[in-house]
């Protein structure tokens, strides 16, 4: 009775404890070990290629995803084991063309339509439906709605808007450059253009950034929110119970702040879009209509101006800094498309939309610049149905993940030649680089779920680019000469770019 009591007192209790948490220890320890094992040498997987650790564990895409360089990481490991690399042992990542229609595109004379998302790339288990994360139907009936706002009429009707902001923007450079003699934060500028844009079109009205010359809160908050997206997609492909304490201790404080702080300035810019209809037709006037009406939730509404919001603003001002950083780091591809802007347009009034598709050398370059800088650069992984698929001629199970990463798909020297060079002429026949195979190269994704959005980037990014050389002859400041090594989390991390801008005499 003394010894069963003695085994019950502060310090047998205490050593009770030391046991059975060192029990636990071992048993968790000698489980995933054997986990591991199974993963190395007897998973349906086992035959391909790939980092030893992630092959036996999620730990090395985690790793690299929380540490902001699963674009470059992925890329090396391209480079090393060749088209096909296991980055975890149930994910693999694709970089031949082919496979863009094979996982991407429409699933015909099947029992399914299409390969669904990876539920781990959710930030929740039951993601509120938005044309993102909805299925099938669901993202048929949003994306019908907001087609619409994104229809060739519609861009039409709008062009006078991005007309207006970006002269704006013109006329703000050339009161800020001060005939050359002042650098600008060309990462900052291109966000007060793209945002005010998306401000304009989304809700009705711009939020002041090109007036002002002051980034909106929003901004950074956004850009939280992606950091937030890429460290839960992190923290889900940890094991239990690591995956739990990462979410809940590893993300730092200031960042749960500013993803707040997004969610209230959606609500109350939403809010105020609800009680003033702008006079013209904005993105939100369909769906408003539909919230309205009683058709859809709230929730709903508020995911899909966040959508906007983000995807309007953030992957485009991305791409005009990326361009304005390789243009001015190659200043011979930046002389030929001076040239070419200002001989086919006499004068700044010339320069419309209709008009630039006759700019060849542009649109190459802008091609370039999604292929060597893409704003999203991600893996968008998908799910193998349970009967499984065949890509590269070999049959892979079902519930594996399969994707292909854009910027490792992009930048693989087995895709392009000279992959690292910025080279619009690759995009114009020329010989050398005749063996490059194009259809690579998809920045706005493929297939059903492809960017609602590309043709207005595409109009908004050629515009701001012909105005911006047609206007400007640009300088890089040399200490910007490794601008692009850039952490990413779901988007590019940026930091400032210093351009001298001389303003061109007329």
């Amino acid at each position: 009775m003394n010894s069963i009591s003695a085994l019950f007192s502060a310090g047998g209790f205490q050593w009770i404890l030391l046991s059975l948490s060192l029990a636990f220890i071992v048993v968790y320890s000698l489980f995933y070990l054997a986990v591991g094992l199974y993963n190395l040498y007897f998973h349906p997987l086992a035959r391909y290629p790939g980092p030893l650790l992630g092959r036996a564990s999620s730990l090395w895409y985690a790793r690299s995803l929380a540490r902001g360089t699963v674009a470059q990481d992925t890329l090396k490991l391209h480079e090393k084991y060749g088209d096909v690399v296991r980055i975890a042992p149930d994910e693999l990542s694709f970089i031949q063309p082919e496979n863009w229609s094979a996982i991407y595109g429409h699933q015909l004379g099947k029992d399914y339509r299409e390969l669904i998302k990876d539920p781990r790339y959710h930030d929740t288990v039951k993601p509120t439906p938005t044309i993102l994360t909805g299925d099938w139907d669901e993202h048929t009936f949003y994306r019908k709605i907001l087609s619409n706002s994104f229809s060739e009429k519609s861009l039409k009707d709008q062009e006078h808007i991005l007309h207006h902001f970006v002269d704006l923007f013109v006329q703000r450079l050339k009161e800020t450059s001060a005939e050359g003699t002042r650098e600008l934060n060309m990462t900052d500028q291109w966000n007060y253009l793209t945002f005010d844009v998306i401000g304009f079109l989304a809700y009705g009205e711009e939020f002041h950034c090109l007036t002002s010359s002051k980034l909106h809160d929003w901004i950074e908050a956004m850009l939280c929110v992606a950091i937030l997206m890429s460290l839960g997609q992190a923290a889900r492909h940890l094991p239990f119970p690591f995956d739990k304490i990462y979410k809940q201790w590893a993300i730092p404080s200031n960042v749960k702040r500013q993803v707040a702080l997004h969610r209230d300035l959606t609500e109350g810019k939403l809010q105020n879009r609800l009680q003033h209809e702008p006079q013209h037709q904005d993105v939100m006037k369909r769906m408003i209509a539909l919230y309205k009406k009683g058709d859809i939730p709230y929730s709903v509404l508020k995911e899909h101006a966040n959508i906007l919001t983000i995807g309007g603003s953030e992957t485009t001002a991305t791409l005009l800094a990326g361009a304005t950083f390789h243009l001015g780091k190659n200043p011979p591809v930046l002389q030929k498309l001076a040239t070419e802007i200002r001989t086919t347009f006499v004068n700044d009034g010339e320069i419309t939309v209709a008009r630039l598709s006759e700019c060849k050398y542009l649109l190459a370059t802008v091609e370039e610049c999604l292929r060597i800088y893409p704003p999203s650069p991600a893996n968008h992984t998908r799910m193998v149905p349970k009967e499984g698929i065949v890509l590269n001629d070999q049959h892979i199970p079902g519930g594996i993940g399969v994707g292909m990463p854009m910027y490792a798909a992009f930048r693989a020297s087995s895709n392009f030649t000279y992959p690292d060079r910025f080279a619009p002429e690759r995009w114009l026949g020329d010989p050398m680089y005749s063996k490059d195979k194009k259809g690579a190269l998809q920045p706005f994704s493929f297939g059903p779920r492809n960017c609602l959005g590309r043709h207005l980037a595409y109009q908004e990014i050629k515009l701001a680019l012909a105005k911006l050389v047609y206007h400007f002859d640009l300088e890089l400041n040399p200490k910007c000469g490794d601008w692009d090594e850039q952490k990413n989390f779901t988007f590019w991390v940026k930091p400032p770019l210093w351009v001298n801008l001389h303003p061109v005499k007329s």
